[in-house]
């Protein structure tokens, strides 16, 4: 269940951030600008999400070694 919200969560929030860089564009922003900060941003909460994902898996192993 978890997983599915977490799932659900990185869903929203880049499809929030890749909406509101396409607002930007269109509404006459810089497009070099707003594109490279849209996707630092993109990586940087990707890469968070990575590495907490690889934490719930590492502590999930760990539990079920213990149980053995």
């Amino acid at each position: 269940m978890i997983k599915t919200l977490k799932i659900a969560r990185s869903l929203l929030v880049n499809v929030g951030i890749i909406a509101i860089g396409g607002y930007g564009i269109s509404a006459g922003g810089d497009p070099t600008l707003i594109a490279t900060l849209a996707l630092a941003v993109l990586g940087g909460y990707n890469g968070l999400e990575l590495s907490d994902y690889a934490a719930l898996l590492q502590a999930y192993q760990e539990v079920q070694n213990d149980g053995q």
